[in-house]
């Protein structure tokens, strides 16, 4: 495997397991319906840990996206060539589906980050003699934290298929291969001519 490749893995993968590491944390910490308190014909939120972990953890998502993405462009442009047309194809269908993946899972911690926002408070609603407070229901912020790690991993495979060699490509063991601008000579010495004594 290319080191290139084994970088950017690494890289990604780093950013995306700390975004999806705070991510279920914030999914631990997030606002329960207990915590919401009744007052005055308004619901009172308070400020949970949540809050700032979703912002966290979306942010280190989108660097892996990012940093997917830029190396994913580059690897179009590389001179030798790249993938090969179909694997090509497949490289940007992983890309697009991994960018879909992200940006569910960020519009997922935001939509927690929203719900657990600072200290604030929302109007109750009255259910016939019941009062309700709307909270957050679901887990978002787990969610986001599994569909981010799938983009990053679709994001790294569409990165190692673009830097596959083309067939017939490989480099030669023992140093074969020709440095780069070195012509290789392919022309045959001619046969030695071997002179007879005269009779």
């Amino acid at each position: 495997m290319d080191t290139s490749v084994i970088a950017l893995s690494v890289v990604v993968l780093l950013f995306a397991v700390a975004s999806a590491v705070l991510g279920f944390i914030a999914e631990t910490t997030k606002l329960n319906p207990d915590e919401i308190k009744y007052s005055g014909g308004v619901c009172v939120y308070p400020a949970k840990p949540a809050y700032a972990l979703g912002i966290c953890a979306a942010a280190l998502l989108a660097a892996a996206q990012i940093i997917a993405s830029v190396a994913g462009v580059s690897g179009c442009f590389k001179p030798q060539g790249g993938a090969p047309g179909p694997k090509r194809k497949k490289a940007v269908s992983s890309a697009v589906l991994s960018w879909i993946l992200a940006v569910v899972a960020v519009a997922s911690y935001a939509q927690g980050v929203v719900w657990n926002d600072a200290a604030t408070t929302r109007d109750a609603v009255t259910d016939g003699w019941f009062i309700k407070c709307h909270y957050l229901k679901g887990a978002v912020f787990r969610r986001a934290a599994l569909l981010g790690l799938a983009a990053a991993v679709l994001g790294i495979c569409a990165y190692a298929i673009l830097r596959e060699r083309p067939a017939g490509d490989e480099p030669k063991p023992d140093g074969q291969q020709p440095a780069v601008g070195e012509v290789q000579n392919t022309r045959t010495p001619p046969p030695q001519v071997q002179a007879h004594p005269q009779v």
